[in-house]
């Protein structure tokens, strides 16, 4: 099994969290014969997860599991594990945790839940029993959380079976379990894999600050995610944001920012949600780029895992139609960004590849409903990427495949015909030009779904994201991820 880590420059938080993500045995704690328990899921997910190392089953009643021998207790393993999940009881999570430190175990996931969170008197009383029994020997994620997702350590959440092997660059840090979740099924869809997701919820021990130092020296990951909605420690994350921001792209969404989301958050995980004039500030403050929802966060994420280091703000969009160049512009005004006028030169050039009437060869260019020729389409980005004038390029409603064409009646053409120089001209045009080219594929708003157009625009959005080119549903969407890139690695240049 191999450890991505790579190099890191603060050995101690790094090899306090490292058997959270790269451990060589794994005990799951509260295993029983009942398939449907949380304990016995989890065995069942890392087994079918591919976990390489050492699993070791526990359960009062002993037996065998899935193969494997059922151990009666944490005291009864045969080694000291790196990690141990436990699904146990609220009232019997204290002294399983005492048991673990005095076996030696260096770190464990805590799954249950019924502490702080609940608000009640025996759960903050609980909660306060567990964390007398942390004396520095080991790290404890949780209680009231989902756990860990490596792929390149093998390990997966509590339930993460069918989660992608495929190891990323992209990190998500989250108080939320069912975000994290979702976070990890949703990140193939956007064009990047996750190298490490991980739910903390109560944060009694391990918080949101040690988990982004632990990030920010890690070398498998390039760009971080974090869903918080109460910092256990405020200062701490502060000083670590702006270190690891001074280091890679960090991507802050804070829940609980309204009356009603503090209300939740509070009986989510018991946070402290703080105002929302506060925590703007710090984040600007830190560095990080705040968004509001996991579309935004993940849109984000996609366009600095597409697009590292881009400071450019000068776009060029190519569109079809009057309305969607005004929308476009609007999108653009928003999220930060230029539409420059092309110089007579280059609108020039770029009138040679159109009709003369109901198009604009000007920044942002009508190509023309519903699409133009290839060859057209060619000379258009080839005149906007060769004059210098923009540091990228976003197609909106242009590029589309000859099959997608035909499905949607605007030709009878076969799709053989031309589909691979067609569905080539953008990635022949990044790749020759050295410049960024974003395409927005828009979903369809038939009510009646047509699964044919859908499925060749999935087949078409994952043909351009793993040729290197990130793609978005709507103009808006592309040019809010886009100012998000272009703004951070702005602030850093000037900071």
């Amino acid at each position: 099994m191999g450890d991505e880590g790579g190099s890191h420059t603060e050995p101690g938080i790094y090899e306090e969290l490292r058997p959270l993500f790269y451990p060589q045995s794994v005990a799951v704690v509260g295993v029983s014969q009942d398939a449907w328990k949380p304990g016995s899921t989890m065995l069942r997910a890392l087994i079918r997860f591919g976990f390489p190392g050492r699993l070791y089953p526990v359960g009062s009643r002993g037996g065998e599991m899935m193969g494997l021998e059922v151990r009666p207790s944490i005291a009864a393993l045969p080694e000291v594990v790196d990690l141990a999940f436990l699904f146990v009881p609220a009232p019997a999570l204290p002294s399983v945790v005492r048991e673990c430190r005095e076996k030696g175990v260096r770190a464990i996931i805590a799954f249950t839940s019924g502490f702080g969170e609940t608000g009640t008197e025996e759960g903050l009383a609980l909660e306060a029993e567990l964390v007398k029994e942390f004396d520095g020997s080991f790290r404890m994620v949780g209680p009231n959380c989902l756990g860990v997702y490596c792929p390149s350590g093998g390990v997966t959440q509590h339930p993460g079976a069918g989660y992608s092997r495929t190891s990323g660059d992209v990190s998500f840090i989250a108080q939320s379990g069912g975000l994290s979740e979702e976070f990890a099924r949703a990140a193939p869809n956007f064009g990047f894999h996750a190298s490490k997701v991980i739910s903390y919820g109560n944060a009694c021990d391990v918080n949101e600050a040690d988990l982004l130092e632990y990030m920010e020296v890690d070398s498998a990951t390039n760009v971080v995610g974090m869903y918080i909605e109460g910092p256990r420690n405020g200062r701490k994350l502060l000083q670590v944001l702006e270190r690891t921001t001074a280091k890679k792209p960090v991507v802050v969404w804070k829940g609980g920012l309204t009356p009603q989301g503090a209300a939740a958050a509070s009986s989510h995980t018991g946070s402290l949600a703080g105002s929302l004039q506060v925590w703007e500030a710090a984040m600007r403050q830190g560095g990080a780029v705040p968004v509001e929802s996991m579309e935004e966060l993940l849109d984000a994420l996609a366009a600095f895992h597409f697009l590292p280091g881009h400071d450019d703000p000068r776009v060029g969009y190519v569109c079809a139609g009057g309305g969607n160049s005004v929308v476009g512009s609007d999108a653009s005004y928003r999220a930060g960004l230029i539409l420059p006028r092309m110089s007579p030169e280059t609108e020039a050039e770029i009138a040679s590849f159109l009709p003369p009437v109901g198009t604009s060869a000007s920044n942002p260019v009508d190509a023309l409903a519903p699409f133009p020729s290839p060859p057209d389409l060619k000379g258009i980005l080839e005149a906007m990427a060769g004059s210098g004038e923009v540091g990228a390029i976003i197609l909106d409603k242009i590029v589309m495949s000859t099959e997608l064409r035909r499905l949607m009646h605007y030709t009878d053409q076969s799709p053989t015909e031309d589909e691979p120089w067609l569905s080539e001209i953008p990635i022949e045009i990044q790749r020759s030009r050295d410049i960024p080219v974003v395409v927005v594929l828009r979903e369809s708003l038939d009510p009646e779904g047509d699964l044919a157009v859908e499925a060749e625009n999935l087949r078409l959005r994952r043909y351009y994201q793993e040729n290197g080119i990130a793609v978005y549903p709507t103009a808006d969407r592309a040019f809010r991820a886009l100012g998000h890139v272009v703004g951070h690695y702005r602030r850093g240049e000037k900071a």
